[in-house]
């Protein structure tokens, strides 16, 4: 009769090995003493270890345990400092931030404002006021001429027939002309705060916004009440 062997199935005599089998440690601060330890009872009494050599091993065992305490001060420090860092971003939820490409609350005819970041001085700066939904422009804004700078806007919450924008998210698109050339210049648009989170691999505070999105607390330029 052939035997039925099934994947991923454990046999007691399986068990049985894997207990049975050594298990890799580390050598810590505890098995080293225990190792030193057992050196001391079980050497030759015609021929006890050396006074460099017990000194040595001393030496060894005190650097170990200072090493060891090291990392667990950094470990305390580490921990205590993203604890510190989000709760200070934890005072932001429910405020306005100011963030690059957010999508903006409109809740009909409400001025809503933001800033355009200018690298270099343009002849003429337009803002557009678009329908996250449909992506249709409802209104645009000529600011003129403009240095280098963040330039403040506000936008009135009105359509391009001056009516009052209906209820619904928006975004602001910005461009800038030079000369003949033309550019997108980033717009950083209000914006509210929903939630913070500390994110381990990046070793900082994340903040979540109205419309979902979550980026670092340090991509965030300006706060509001």
């Amino acid at each position: 009769m052939s035997e039925l062997s099934i994947s991923g199935i454990r046999t007691s005599a399986d068990l049985r090995a894997a207990a049975a089998a050594p298990v890799e440690e580390d050598l810590d601060r505890s098995a080293f003493l225990k190792l030193f330890t057992a050196q001391l009872q079980n050497q030759n009494p015609l021929d006890p270890m050396k006074n460099e050599a017990f000194v040595a091993q001393l030496a060894q065992f005190s650097s170990l345990e200072a090493t060891t305490k090291m990392s667990d001060s950094l470990d305390q420090f580490v921990s205590s400092q993203s604890g510190e860092k989000i709760m200070r971003g934890a005072s932001l939820i429910g405020k306005s931030v100011f963030v690059t490409g957010a999508t903006i609350t409109q809740e009909g005819g409400k001025v809503k404002s933001g800033f355009a970041n200018l690298t270099e001085t343009a002849d003429e700066l337009t803002l557009s006021v678009i329908d996250a939904k449909t992506g249709q422009v409802v209104n645009s804004m000529d600011l003129g001429p403009q240095i280098a700078g963040e330039v403040s806007f506000a936008w009135n919450g009105a359509n391009f027939e001056g009516e009052a924008a209906p209820a619904g998210e928006y975004f602001f698109s910005a461009q800038a002309r030079k000369g003949e050339n033309t550019r997108v210049v980033p717009v950083l648009g209000e914006t509210k705060v929903k939630g913070v989170s500390w994110n381990d691999t990046l070793g900082q505070v994340l903040v979540e916004i109205s419309d979902g999105q979550t980026l670092a607390l340090s991509e965030v330029t300006r706060i509001s009440e």
